[in-house]
């Protein structure tokens, strides 16, 4: 057929505004995984602890602070019972990233999807972004969103808490504290899923990082050996957040030692992403 008879559509412009590339893989990245039943029944169930807190806290009014001993400190409403809380969340936050996060790089590197995202005006910077919001909304779905949700109902109940505390520091002691968590995490799952192809390898390190680390301080704990608690993973940040909410250390260290423990592991995150991810992969 000759060229001439193919026909040729003139570009016309929409007149609207293009997404920025970081927020359509953002968006694919959130929206996609809720479509999974049981991906919602693992959120669900997520907030249950909230939903427990809640409970004890409305009772606490009626039985005061009886209440305050049977319940172990979950009936605080005070910035430590909300960090306390953030910390209980361990292990949701633990399965859903590894389900959400285990496969953002390692599936594009399997099927060679650098090519395609970076044929594209994406730089590095927007495509580990992308990634990175993506990981961080399961983060908060779990941790922030239900801590907010507590200050809030704690304060239709207890008014006399006081409002400054409830619906203006706690919520931003609690959005500052998950916001650096998150992106923390964010980058090193990330950096965890550019070293492999297959995600069930990425969700094994992943494990081996978050149970393994905390197994080791537990046994360090009992062995009263304080400061090798510093080699608890997740432990660290809840240690380092204890600065941000005004509560006592989590572990045997400072909270400036947990602290640069998370800077440095942020830091050589940043380092392999910046190695791992290339524009071009060799298909084999």
């Amino acid at each position: 057929m000759p060229v001439y008879d193919r026909g040729y559509t003139h570009w016309e412009p929409s007149e609207e505004r293009a997404w920025p590339a970081w927020w359509v893989i953002a968006r694919r990245g959130i929206t996609e995984p809720l479509k999974s039943r049981w991906l919602l029944v693992l959120v669900i169930g997520s907030w249950i602890p909230a939903l427990v807190k809640a409970i004890i806290i409305y009772f606490k009014l009626k039985a005061g602070d009886l209440l305050d001993v049977l319940s172990g400190g979950w009936s605080s409403i005070d910035a430590a019972g909300f960090l306390s809380f953030i910390e209980g969340q361990r292990f949701p936050v633990f399965a859903l990233l590894a389900i959400i996060g285990a496969g953002l790089i390692a599936a594009d590197r399997r099927d060679n999807g650098l090519s395609l995202y970076f044929s594209r005006p994406l730089g590095l910077k927007s495509y580990v972004g992308g990634k990175s919001l993506i990981i961080i909304f399961y983060y908060f779905l779990v941790t922030l969103f239900p801590t907010l949700a507590l200050c809030l109902f704690s304060y239709l109940i207890a008014p006399e808490a006081g409002a400054r505390d409830l619906l203006l520091l706690i919520p931003l002691r609690a959005t500052v504290f998950c916001v650096l968590t998150g992106m923390s995490l964010s980058l090193v799952l990330l950096a965890f899923s550019s070293l492999g192809k297959r995600s069930i390898y990425v969700m094994v390190w992943w494990t081996i990082l978050i149970t393994g680390t905390e197994a080791m301080h537990l046994i360090a704990k009992g062995l009263g050996r304080n400061n090798l608690e510093v080699i608890n993973f997740l432990g660290n940040y809840h240690n380092a957040g204890a600065f941000i909410f005004s509560a006592d250390p989590r572990m045997g260290v400072s909270s400036w030692a947990s602290f640069a423990v998370v800077l440095l592991g942020t830091i050589a995150a940043m380092v392999v992403l910046h190695r791992r991810i290339r524009p071009v992969e060799v298909v084999s």
